[in-house]
């Protein structure tokens, strides 16, 4: 039979939460009494474990199946799926606040080989998660050190034993610690079955940013899914002392669980970390990318290929790392080893690359193709600054903005607009194209012009221009979709206005080192597109990543391009690149 799809099994998480609605339960007594009927099940020699039961929801019939349905799963896909079933019917302004979105045991089961593979010994080496959840790293963990001991001849019982003083962990939820320790029961069943002996695991309710000081160098590997989201004034400021070396404006949570983990670490030790990719490159993450270059080694980077489908109702690119932890130092550079990592877990390697210290973005190939690119093109100094042009980012907020907006500029005349001027659309801009704003949107009830009042607007841009679609991904063919506005837009409505979901590049000065169209042309070929693709680890395409893109020396652009060339083969000479079939790294 075949396995129960991600989707399927969600919808049945979904009909349990209409269930202890009805019976009046919380999450924890329903994960409490599926937890119990399936050790009735399949691990029979276990005690119960320290959770609420409900006899009245245990009837229920979608309980029961449920309850039927984990002992059909591999065990580590059942832990996950129950941890996940309390996560999703927890109260959602807690789950958002905990930011409960566990990891998946085919990632697990990658890093723990990837850790394996650096040199890690499962069999004598002191292992945490300060971020345990539901014992996705912790069980995983156990189960290979059970078998590393029992292969070197210990018994069942000090198996149990050596276990239960090497593996630590913490979550600030309660309910996720007690499953966590009932997970790791269940995945040393057998032993405890021979033996009788209930280890005591040293998993606890607790803050891991302020409460571990005492565990600080005292760790051989920490691992760690971290939660991930804007951390508020109110709860970074009691931080700020402790964390102040990677605390930068308003950073995500996981930025100081990163910090964290390498502290933890003794000199020599290693950590292995599930993250957005956001930290490769973001702007608020300069200080923790210095402090990562000074405290560690950057071993390993797993580029997660499939963005969709990860982590439960959450849609981001997902980095692996694996970090060293050293004593600081001041290093020009690191190298660091790529792959790219599948949803299933399977590594390809794709090479290595340099690290800088300085904060700024790492370019992390997400190709075989991209390493050469990436090494050639670095040597660049060149940025759109030297270009003349500065990135501006579209003020108008369609649903904060007060002011009267019109579909046509017919219907602004009739209002007796006193200053109509045209509102710019992301999808108003196609690839390699020219922007022509049209009377009329061609979009039905999208607004196209705005009126400004009697006031003068630092926000309307009055010169020839680049503009680019602010949001993007991955799945699309670029990521930089750009193109230049027509002349016509400015002779005849005097400019436009932005809106926030497009990003301007706006020339500094009257004669600009390249015209907009051909600036246009430059950032819509491939190659500049796939460096900025290894610069940009979120969906936005943002101005700090688009200052830091490293561009061919305007000089050489400047010139006349060689008599049938496109401007894709003068970008590749001017980077030193051979010329292929453009086509040959597309993602």
């Amino acid at each position: 039979m075949a396995a129960p799809s991600k989707t399927s099994i969600t919808r049945r998480i979904r009909a349990l939460g209409a269930v202890a609605q009805k019976s009046h339960a919380d999450a924890s007594t329903l994960v409490g009494t599926l937890l119990q009927l399936w050790c009735e099940e399949a691990f029979t020699a276990l005690p119960g474990a320290n959770l609420p039961y409900s006899e009245s929801l245990a009837d229920e019939p979608a309980v029961q199946a449920f309850a039927a349905l984990l002992p059909q799963l591999s065990f580590l896909d059942g832990a996950y799926w129950l941890s996940s079933a309390y996560a999703m019917l927890a109260d959602e302004s807690y789950r958002k606040k905990l930011a409960m979105y566990f990891t998946p045991a085919s990632l697990t089961d990658g890093l723990l080989d990837d850790l394996a593979g650096q040199g890690v010994d499962f069999g004598t080496q002191v292992f945490m998660d300060p971020a345990c959840g539901g014992a996705a790293f912790l069980a995983p963990i156990a189960i290979r050190m059970r078998a590393q001991l029992a292969a070197c001849g210990l018994r069942p019982l000090q198996v149990l034993k050596h276990i239960e003083k090497h593996l630590y962990g913490c979550d600030l939820d309660g309910t996720l610690c007690e499953l966590s320790k009932h997970f790791l029961c269940m995945a040393l069943h057998d032993d405890i079955k021979a033996t009788k002996y209930v280890p005591s695991f040293k998993v606890a309710p607790a803050d891991s940013l302020t409460s571990l000081e005492v565990g600080l160098g005292a760790f051989d590997v920490v691992v760690c899914n971290p939660p991930y989201r804007k951390m508020t004034v109110d709860e970074l400021e009691p931080l700020r002392s402790a964390y102040a070396d990677v605390i930068e404006a308003q950073p995500n949570l996981y930025g100081l669980f990163i910090a964290l983990c390498v502290r933890l670490l003794r000199v020599g030790g290693r950590a292995a970390l599930v993250t957005p990719t956001s930290f490769l490159s973001g702007r608020y993450f300069g200080r923790l990318r210095k402090f990562l270059i000074h405290n560690a080694d950057v071993e390993h980077v797993g580029m997660v290929s499939d963005r969709l489908g990860v982590f439960i109702d959450v849609e981001q690119e997902t980095a692996l790392t694996v970090l060293r932890r050293c004593d600081e130092a001041e290093r020009q550079e690191v190298q660091a080893n790529v792959s790219v990592v599948s949803g299933t877990g399977q590594y390809t390697s794709v090479g290595a690359c340099s690290l800088p210290n300085s904060g700024a973005v790492w370019p992390i190939p997400r190709a075989v193709g991209d390493v050469a690119l990436l090494q050639a093109a670095s040597q660049s100094p060149a940025r759109l600054a030297d270009y003349g042009y500065r990135v501006r980012i579209g003020a108008y907020v369609w649903n904060r903005d007060t002011r009267p907006k019109y579909d046509s500029l017919q219907d602004a005349k009739k209002a007796k607009a006193r200053t109509a001027m045209p509102l710019m659309w992301s999808r108003d801009i196609v690839p390699g194209g020219t922007v022509r704003l049209e009377d009329t949107s061609a979009t039905t009830g999208e607004h196209r012009f705005v009126d400004l009042g009697d006031k003068k607007h630092t926000s309307v841009i009055t010169k020839p221009c680049v503009v680019l679609q602010r949001v993007t991904s991955n799945d699309q063919p670029r990521r930089l979709v750009a193109a230049a506005v027509s002349p016509g837009v400015f002779e005849k409505y005097g400019g436009f206005i932005g809106e926030n979901h497009v990003v301007i590049l706006e020339p500094t000065t009257d004669d600009p080192a390249i015209p907009p169209d051909m600036l246009a042309r430059l950032l819509s070929v491939h190659s500049v597109d796939r460096f900025f693709r290894c610069i940009s680890g979120a969906t936005n395409v943002s101005a700090f990543e688009l200052n830091q893109l490293a561009l061919p020396s305007p000089e050489v652009l400047e010139k006349p391009i060689p008599q049938g060339w496109s401007m894709d083969e003068a970008v590749r000479h001017a980077y030193g690149l051979p010329q292929q079939n453009q086509a040959a790294n597309e993602p």
